[in-house]
């Protein structure tokens, strides 16, 4: 991170920004505090694998390891009822998982590029996983911008991943693996 950002790692400094909800610091996202720089930061990590998403705009990043998961018990809770129906119609086991994460990935991608993390009706967030490539997401939050484009990003088998950063940013996104 030191090396894109061109700061010495000793001088970086980690923190969070204040909600946007309610203007804690306590549990706003992640971001980078000093020294002075125009990126936003965020970060996932689950079972063995990071990672960090840098930009010049809000940006968001989820992953997830693909594990046994009760998807038909709790998509009716996180799903809206066409990614519910998309998910469900995958045979039972690892690609109806795999479905899911898509899903799942892609909205907490957007909630942490909003900034406001899951304090939502994920039932509202629909993220058109069941089709290929970005799609944009329209998010009824109290910060702007609303409309996301949140699209895959690839990483190793056994993982899922998404990437979220505002539609009219424009721009392609780089992964590198560190």
């Amino acid at each position: 991170m030191a090396t894109y950002l061109e700061i010495p790692v000793g001088e970086i400094v980690l923190g969070r920004k204040p909600c946007p909800g309610c203007g804690s610091a306590d549990h706003g996202p992640p971001a980078l505090l000093g020294p002075g720089t125009p990126r936003d930061l965020s970060i996932s990590h689950s079972a063995g694998l990071a990672m960090l998403a840098a930009a010049p705009f809000p940006v968001g990043i989820d992953t997830e390891a693909v594990r046994d998961i009760p998807v038909a018990n709790i998509s009716g809770n996180v799903l809206t009822p066409r990614e519910r129906l998309s998910v469900l119609a995958e045979p039972e086991g690892i690609a109806r998982t795999k479905a899911f994460l898509r899903c799942w990935t892609r909205k907490e991608a957007v909630l942490k590029a909003v900034g406001i993390g899951i304090v939502t009706d994920l039932t509202l967030l629909e993220t058109r996983a069941w089709s290929e490539g970005p799609a944009e997401v329209t998010v009824d939050a109290l910060v702007a911008p609303s409309t996301w484009r949140v699209a895959d990003v690839p990483v190793p088998e056994g993982w899922a991943a998404a990437l979220a950063l505002p539609a009219a940013a424009g721009r392609d996104v780089t992964v590198r693996h560190l």
